[in-house]
């Protein structure tokens, strides 16, 4: 674990400035940790900063949700971590700007697209049942919401072993 150097409390001071300049009150503390994520992780990785003293510098600054309570070191990593990660694409409701795509290949089908599917026989049942042999397990009543008793008490009355 590297040891992160231990900021004054003027240093904390100046970098709490540095964040009320750009939050705002009532802001959403998720988009303002997303378009300072990167800077936040610049102060931790390059410039010395443990997480611990950039959560006291947001603390100062007014940064909190609105349960009052300051950041811990942990909670400023991983609110960052959360905010930096990218917006899941869910079905039909894009979060990114569509881009024009290259047309793709198009599909070899036996069929033309517009085609129905064939039509089954008349009298035919859509589904075919299954038959099975004499003794087959499947033939068997399996149902898991009858339990063992009652399965053996009926295969007990029809001589079952």
């Amino acid at each position: 674990m590297v040891l992160k150097r231990d900021h004054r409390e003027a240093d904390i001071e100046a970098l709490a400035q540095r964040f009320r300049e750009n939050w705002s009150e009532g802001q959403v503390i998720r988009s303002w940790l997303r378009r300072n994520g990167e800077e936040l992780r610049t102060l931790v990785r390059q410039e010395d900063w443990s997480w611990a003293n950039i959560g006291k510098a947001m603390s100062l600054a007014g940064i909190q949700f609105k349960t009052g309570k300051g950041w811990t070191g942990e909670n400023v990593r991983r609110a960052v971590d959360l905010a930096m990660k990218p917006k899941k694409v869910r079905a039909g409701n894009s979060q990114t700007p569509s881009t024009p795509t290259a047309p793709s290949a198009p599909t070899i089908s036996s069929s033309p697209p517009s085609a129905r599917p064939p039509l089954r026989p008349p009298g035919e049942p859509e589904f075919r049942i299954i038959q099975r042999g004499p003794g087959s397990t499947a033939s068997r009543d399996q149902s898991p919401v009858r339990g063992g008793a009652a399965i053996a008490e009926e295969q007990s009355k029809k001589g079952e072993p």
